[in-house]
């Protein structure tokens, strides 16, 4: 569940006395939290999505109240609630007017009303809303590290009405920099308060669930785009699509595995089902044997290049790359072709290998390949 502003009024308008003025189309703002604030800066004070209310005590007039209104929605607050009394003997019709046009819901709620106790009384409700996320949240970490033992982290979703039919898959969010987790979380709340996001191991972790998720790739870019106007460095990987929640550990292992090639590749987002090859070496193949095969595939070349200053791994991979053309290579390289024929003639010698053998030359394409993973 999550708390909207609806929610709240429906729960405390016989209660409280509370009553809308304006703002009816945006009664579906989520509530994150109930703040009081007078007479301040209110952008040191909100991080978004707050219920404020208002006394007035520090009320200087239609002008200031209307101005004051003006911050709090550029503070991206959820509603505003003015306590009618001494202070606010009404609320003008152009603060009144000013809402409605931002869908910003207004409320007012009597002097007679003690706001502690109807403050403290909202705030049970989102207390109990962060209960129910948090038990989401360790049901779906249970089935990433227990995938075949779940039935127990699947009654506590079903519980806490996390449906556990339709589709699923994972996005991983890495940082270069683990203390940027908290923040990172944070600023995902702010951006979406529905959203499932967990730190788990290094990485944050974000679950989709819903129908039809292959025909939806934007939510990963969307993510990548907010977090970036916040000077985030991140990479953001996708997992495969999967059609059984206890199967959401493969979906996590695959946005896992593929990660670090967004930060070789520069992209801002990568995905698994676009990963051709790599599906093949990262389908559960142990790292130790990936990294083994490399080294006896390209181990020696590489060395020689370290040790001779040379680029003959350069000078393979862009042959391999471009249609194993002699001529296209010489002119990359702006050399004559006896000289890449020649370098040609050493790999041989390296590696032991025919560079024209057509299983040499796989073998070789997937070292490289591998080499972008280690």
């Amino acid at each position: 569940m999550t708390v909207t502003v609806d929610y709240l009024y429906k729960k405390s308008e016989n209660l409280y006395g509370m009553k809308i003025l304006a703002g009816e189309a945006g009664m579906n703002r989520t509530v994150e939290w109930i703040h009081m604030i007078e007479g301040i800066q209110p952008a040191s004070f909100l991080r978004g999505g707050e219920l404020v209310f208002l006394t007035g005590i520090s009320c200087d007039g239609d002008v200031w109240l209307q101005e004051y209104v003006k911050k709090l929605l550029h503070c991206q607050c959820a509603g505003i609630v003015v306590n009618i009394g001494p202070y606010i003997k009404r609320v003008p019709s152009t603060v009144i007017d000013f809402c409605n046009e931002h869908k910003l819901p207004l409320f007012t709620i009597p002097w007679e009303v003690h706001l502690v106790d109807v403050t403290r009384y909202m705030c049970r409700f989102m207390i109990d809303d962060e209960k129910k996320k948090q038990s989401i949240i360790d049901a779906l970490q249970e089935i990433l590290l227990f995938p075949g033992q779940c039935q127990n982290a699947c009654a506590i979703l079903e519980n806490n009405g996390f449906s556990i039919t339709g589709e699923f898959r994972a996005i991983v969010i890495r940082s270069e920099n683990l203390d940027n987790n908290e923040e990172i979380l944070a600023f995902l709340k702010i951006w979406n308060s529905q959203i499932v996001a967990f730190a788990y191991h290094a990485d944050i972790v974000v679950i989709q669930s819903g129908k039809n998720l292959n025909d939806d790739e934007s939510i990963a870019m969307q993510i990548f785009n907010y977090l970036a106007e916040k000077h985030l460095q991140i990479f953001i990987s996708v997992g495969s699509v999967v059609r059984k929640i206890a199967d959401l550990s493969l979906s996590y292992h695959q946005a896992s595995a593929i990660n670090i090639l967004a930060e070789r590749e520069e992209q801002s987002v990568v995905y698994y089902e676009k990963m051709g090859v790599y599906k093949l070496l990262l389908n559960g193949t142990p790292k130790t044997v990936i990294k083994q095969f490399y080294e006896d595939t390209l181990g020696p070349l590489e060395d020689y290049d370290k040790s001779h200053t040379s680029n003959l791994m350069e000078t393979l991979y862009y042959y391999l790359e471009h249609e194993c053309s002699i001529k296209k290579t010489a002119d990359h390289e702006v050399v004559h072709r006896n000289t890449i024929l020649y370098k040609f003639n050493k790999i041989e010698q390296i590696l032991g290998i025919s560079i024209n053998n057509e299983e040499d030359k796989l073998a070789i394409l997937m070292a490289f390949k591998i080499r972008r993973l280690l």
